[in-house]
C-alpha cells in the first residue's frame, strides 16, 4: 500500500508542476513541494509499514528532504545539475528497493528466522523447531 502511496505523491508532485519555468522562483517551488510531498511520505508511513521497514523509509524521507534543501542551494548557487539529478535518482532507486525488497527485519514482525542465526538476541530456527 505504501507503494501505491509513493506513487500518487510522485505523479502529483510532477503534475502539480508540469509547465513550471526554469528560475529561481519555479526552482524554489519544485524543491519544496519536493521537500514536502517527503514530509508527507515521512508521516504517513507507519499508517501502512511498521518496524524496521518504516524506520528505514522515514530516513530515506528526511535524506530526501535535505538533498532538496542541498539541491536549491546548490542551483541558486550555480552548480551544475548533474549532481543533484544523479543523486536523486540513485536515492528514488534505493527507496523503492528498500520498499519493494523487503528483507527478512522488514517482513518479520514475529521475530522468526528462516535461517538460524541471523538474528541477534532471542530468535527461533522454523525449521528445526528450536528456540535459542
Amino acid at each position: 500500500m505504501l507503494a501505491v502511496v509513493f506513487l500518487l505523491a510522485i505523479k502529483a508532485h510532477s503534475i502539480a508542476l508540469d509547465g513550471k519555468p526554469n528560475t529561481d522562483a519555479g526552482l524554489l517551488c519544485f524543491h519544496l513541494s519536493a521537500a514536502v510531498v517527503d514530509l508527507l511520505l515521512l508521516k504517513s508511513s507507519p499508517r501502512f509499514v511498521e518496524g524496521r521497514l518504516c524506520s528505514d523509509m522515514q530516513i530515506l524521507c528526511l535524506v530526501s528532504m535535505v538533498a532538496n534543501f542541498v539541491g536549491w542551494i546548490a542551483y541558486t548557487a550555480y552548480a551544475p545539475p548533474i549532481f543533484y539529478n544523479t543523486f536523486m535518482w540513485g536515492l528514488s532507486y534505493v527507496q523503492w528497493g528498500r520498499l519493494l525488497l523487503v528483507d527478512r527485519h522488514g517482513a518479520d514482525y514475529l521475530r522468526v528466522d528462516l535461517v538460524c542465526g541471523g538474528y541477534r538476541g532471542w530468535h527461533q530456527n522454523i525449521f528445526a523447531g528450536e528456540t535459542t
